[in-house]
């Protein structure tokens, strides 16, 4: 999608005189931080690192249409579509079978360097200034003040209303939030990941004719499932993304940039029987240095996100952790934005706690589903055989469906506001509806996920999650 698409300008709603900081400038604190301007919040944007990173990026398979494309009406930044939709085959057990032919799906996808860029292209339109390198050290409320502080590396400290820690996973935060550190461990798997100019890929001719855009001028989608890995290729207008879900070695690396060679990539495909050699030619056709083993962390959902005074708040990856096969990581970030900046406006500047705790508890039972469904949907792809598939093809497709990209979160948290507020404080019953119908919130582990996987046994999904 270009940038000539977005809005010059956005509808601001009245000023609020809530100020807040958001730390770390990724997708999630860039929505945050533009969603609190739309509301008439004061925004600052702090980011750790010299300047916007890109590097290693794949594509989105994000659920974006519904709520952000349907809300031009309020003021919203942009329109989501990006060059063109998601167009699926599914093929199985490395022979190249195909199990579903090519078809639409209903939501879109992109690149997250072309998202990223156009979110960051609206933050300057709108004035909001991103403040690179800004390290935070740490994190703490003063409660006589009513005011949240980030400590900085060089010593200074900075305070607001609300301080929203959306600096992705081994948040600063999490003492202050949890009491205590969360550990991080690998899910047993990583990711070789890339996206770059189309060009490079088109430079070969049979990538060119194998990922031909389609007649109708959509993109075409690929992906290759195999016995504990599987394979997503994207191909738009512009660009060529794919990546390669693999078992790891165990090693709980805390970095989205940790690069790897061609080589490396080809030396495993090289152990995958059956491999295809115009999968590898893809591969080939990589830019130097442009592909990242991102290694797959988990941490446990924390019992809550909010520091106990309500003034500095977990966002995004900072409070849940997501595997990729969820695709679900930037939307819930996203969804977490739009719900946090209407909560802090229909609280006002004298309820800021209240509104975090709001916030939170609408948010926090949709989040665990989300996260469930990366391992369910993981699980499709790795451990489903070829007759299961054969007697029914549907075992192969992601949970994807309408309960996530219908739902609104500004609307849901004005229709409920004061019921999750009057549950609060009065005790008076009230259960979100923002998950699959049927389905009954209970605590979870990612050991019991791993020991149902190591027995062969089917992660349960209880309720109408299709």
């Amino acid at each position: 999608m270009s940038e000539n698409r977005l809005f010059a300008a956005a509808a601001r709603r009245p000023l609020t005189g809530i100020s807040v900081f958001v730390v770390g400038a990724g997708v999630g604190g860039i929505m945050t931080a533009l969603e609190r301007w739309r509301q008439g919040h004061e925004v600052r944007l702090l980011e750790r690192s010299s300047g916007p990173v890109e590097k290693g990026q794949c594509v989105y398979e994000c659920i974006f249409s519904e709520l952000a494309a349907d809300k031009n009406d309020l003021g919203d930044f942009f329109t989501v579509g990006f060059s063109a939709r998601v167009i699926h085959r599914w093929l199985s057990e490395n022979t190249g079978e195909m199990v579903f032919p090519p078809g639409s799906v209903k939501w879109d996808a992109g690149a997250p360097g072309v998202f990223y860029r156009m979110l960051l292209a609206q933050l300057e339109r709108l004035g909001v200034k991103t403040e690179f390198s800004h390290r935070v050290i740490d994190y703490y409320e003063d409660i006589t003040a009513r005011k949240g502080v980030v400590v900085l590396e060089n010593g200074s400290k900075l305070e607001a209303d609300v301080v929203v820690a959306a600096d992705r996973v081994g948040t600063k935060s999490v003492s202050l939030v949890v009491g205590r550190r969360i550990e991080a461990r690998s899910n047993g798997y990583a990711i070789f990941r890339t996206a770059y100019p189309v060009e490079y890929a088109l430079a070969d001719p049979q990538v060119a004719e194998r990922f031909k855009m389609l007649d109708s001028g959509k993109s075409v989608n690929e992906i290759w499932v195999g016995s504990d890995m599987h394979m997503f290729i994207w191909r738009s207008e512009d660009l060529m993304s794919w990546l390669i879900t693999h078992k790891n070695d165990g090693l709980a690396t805390e970095s989205w940039h940790d690069s790897t060679k061609i080589e490396d990539v080809l030396k495993y495909t090289a152990q995958v029987p059956g491999w295809p050699e115009i999968m590898n030619r893809t591969i080939k056709t990589t830019p130097k240095d442009g592909i990242i083993d991102w290694k797959l962390i988990w941490r446990d959902q924390q019992p809550q996100w909010a520091s106990p005074g309500g003034r500095v708040l977990q966002l995004g990856n900072a409070a849940n952790t997501f595997i990729p096969s969820s695709g679900n990581s930037a939307t819930q970030a996203i969804e977490d934005a739009v719900s946090l900046a209407i909560c802090l406006r229909l609280g006002g500047k004298n309820n800021v706690p209240t509104a975090v705790k709001v916030h939170v508890k609408l948010r926090y039972d949709r989040a665990f589903c989300c996260q469930k469904l990366g391992f369910t949907n993981q699980e499709g792809y790795h451990g489903v055989e070829k007759a299961a598939v054969a007697a029914n093809p549907n075992a192969l497709k992601p949970r994807h469906r309408s309960w996530i990209w219908k739902h609104d979160p500004e609307q849901y948290a004005i229709e409920n506001y004061e019921k999750v507020d009057r549950c609060l404080e009065k005790g008076e019953e009230w259960m979100n509806t923002n998950y699959p119908p049927g389905y009954v919130p209970r605590p979870w582990s990612i050991d019991e996920l791993i020991l149902l996987q190591e027995q062969g046994k089917p992660i349960e999904l209880d309720g109408d999650w299709d």
